[in-house]
């Protein structure tokens, strides 16, 4: 894919605030950010907030309320060469999306965002989240929308073709609003859309503060969508779930035409894809893998997600299995992390809803994908199924332990991590959390490799012997592996 230079973006300040975001320039009249530039300000949060209850679409100078955002001095950075220009700007609309901010109230319910070093429920900025500030640097007159709208079309092309899950997607913003980082350009993939409509799109793109405002651009480089956060708290942990809003959804806001990221069916393996599941064993959930061997057909997860013996299995098309479980590590926090399920003959489902095993192991920078439900248990209701397809690739392999830089969020655990033909080649168990600052890194996790077990897997298919499930516990050197003890030095010159 070529990268051409982007002198269409760049940062946004208002000089009485303290946050900075990223920008994306129409032209040289109008400017797009988001919303959440005021996120260090309750009283212009509350503002915002109260005023897009009213109407999605807000003109700042015609509402009395607002007159205090609209007296702000803004101020855009953007290139001029090989300098960086400085202009001034002011607010004129404010666009709102109630379809994003229904959604995001639903799937991120529980999620924290940490602001000027507290942590505050992300449902308290939902407006902000889910809303855009459209800036002019005209002194003179105040544009209206359909001034901004006809230009932000003409930017866009039209976008006959839908994105898709697995597209590859072009991000451009200025991480952490810091000009030292000005037009980064992150590569990834989009790994769900998060609604019916498909205005919110969740990616793998390595984001981080700072870089809401940005733009997503599809790998034809057509402006598809901006940015609306990527980094929350969860259970006192950081969760990377990068966010955007579609440019359609934008464009419909004010106008009845709309030209949605439908759910256009993707690449990947439907096999593959439909033997995944989320499992709930009361209240204590993950996610799982259904998968047949020798005619025999089971469901494999990670013991830690089995809280009891009473398990269920969500599938897509509303199917729901509640499986016998067969064997789970009775060692908590021990290698192999595994359990094992096998459905009943009423419920089992169709030939067409069980991937197959792999018997290899993958070789460094492979091509993986992880499917599964990051944080979002509610992508996994009967009436909305939607497992997160998060491409990736092998990064190392030790006995007994694969490692990969997929995306690998709470929620994962147990879940499948595929080949490009759709085979089960590990099971993703965790993602490394530091012990210097107790962060968790999702882009480096261990998984099991379905190799290590394939063995003790077809055995059992064949005996029907459970005692031979036993030999899922690994040996004492591959658990040391799994606790991150440092390999012994035999040799100390």
């Amino acid at each position: 894919m070529r990268i051409p230079g982007f002198p269409n973006h760049g940062t946004v300040f208002y000089t009485s605030g303290g946050h900075k975001t990223s920008a994306v320039f129409l032209g040289e009249e109008f400017v797009i950010t988001s919303a959440l530039i005021f996120s260090d300000n309750v009283e212009y949060a509350k503002t915002i907030a109260d005023a897009v209850l009213q109407t999605p679409l807000v003109e700042i100078s015609k509402t009395q309320r607002l007159q205090n955002l609209y007296q702000l001095d803004f101020r855009i950075v953007r290139k001029n060469g090989n300098d960086l220009q400085e202009r001034r700007a002011r607010a004129c609309h404010i666009v709102h999306s109630r379809r994003a901010k229904a959604c995001l109230e639903n799937l991120l319910n529980g999620l924290q965002v940490c602001l000027d070093g507290e942590a505050k429920p992300m449902q308290d900025y939902s407006a902000l989240y889910s809303s855009f500030l459209i800036l002019t640097t005209s002194s003179s007159r105040v544009p209206p929308w359909r001034s901004v709208s006809a230009l932000l079309k003409q930017v866009t092309g039209r976008n006959d073709v839908s994105l898709k899950l697995l597209d590859k997607v072009v991000a451009i913003s200025t991480p952490f609003g810091n000009e030292s980082f000005f037009n980064t350009v992150n590569v990834g993939h989009v790994c769900n859309i998060l609604d019916d409509e498909g205005c919110v799109l969740l990616l793998d793109v390595p984001l981080n503060p700072g870089s809401e405002g940005g733009a997503l651009y599809d790998q034809s480089m057509k402006l598809r969508g901006f940015f609306i956060g990527s980094s929350y708290k969860y259970r006192g942990d950081i969760v990377i779930l990068p966010l955007a809003i579609s440019v359609d959804e934008i464009l419909s806001i004010g106008c009845s035409e709309r030209n949605l990221c439908q759910r256009v069916p993707h690449s990947f393996p439907l096999e593959a894809f439909r033997s995944v599941c989320m499992i709930d064993s009361q209240g204590c959930w993950g996610t799982g893998c259904a998968f047949e061997l020798k005619g025999k057909r089971y469901i494999i997860s990670c013991a830690h997600v089995l809280s009891t013996d009473n398990v269920t299995c969500f599938f897509g098309d509303q199917k729901v299995m509640h499986p016998r479980v067969l064997y789970k590590n009775p060692v908590f926090d021990s290698a192999y992390d595994v359990a094992l399920m096998e459905a009943s003959y009423d419920e089992a489902q169709p030939s067409g809803w069980f991937c197959r095993l792999a018997n290899y192991i993958p070789a460094v920078g492979q091509r993986i994908y992880s499917v599964g439900f990051p944080v979002f248990k509610s992508l996994a209701s009967k009436l909305t199924f939607k497992p997160s397809i998060i491409p990736g690739r092998v990064t190392k392999y030790t006995e007994g332990i694969l490692f990969t830089d997929c995306s690998i969020q709470y929620g994962q655990s147990g879940g499948p991590i595929f080949d490009e033909n759709g085979l089960l080649v590990a099971i993703a168990v965790s993602n490394f959390k530091s012990s210097l600052d107790n962060r968790i890194y999702p882009f480096h996790n261990m998984c099991i490799p379905v190799q290590g077990i394939h063995a003790t897997l077809a055995q059992y298919a064949d005996t029907g012997d459970k005692s031979s499930l036993a030999a899922l516990q690994a040996d004492w050197d591959v658990r040391s592996s799994w606790k991150l003890k440092p390999p012994k030095i035999l040799n100390k010159l």
